[in-house]
């Protein structure tokens, strides 16, 4: 698909502009949060993410919500 090549790097999420990740709801939810709110919030990043299905479309949106939670937790 056009727009839907995801570049991954060790700990970094990153996606090409028109990728299908940046319309998912829950990076919509969080792409809006600074990173103080994220760590406030944390224990609910965690059950967004437990509630996602281990799909491989549901891979992009985990690899986003995997790097907010990897970020939370080297800075709390």
């Amino acid at each position: 698909m056009v727009g839907d090549s995801m570049v991954g790097f060790p700990i970094n999420f990153h996606v090409n502009a028109g990728h299908s990740v940046l319309k998912h709801p829950l990076y919509l939810k969080w792409n809006i949060r600074t990173i103080e709110y994220i760590i406030d919030n944390k224990a609910t990043l965690k059950t967004d993410i437990k509630a996602v299905m281990a799909t491989n479309d549901n891979m992009p949106v985990l690899w986003y919500l995997n790097s907010l939670y990897r970020i939370v937790n080297v800075l709390a």
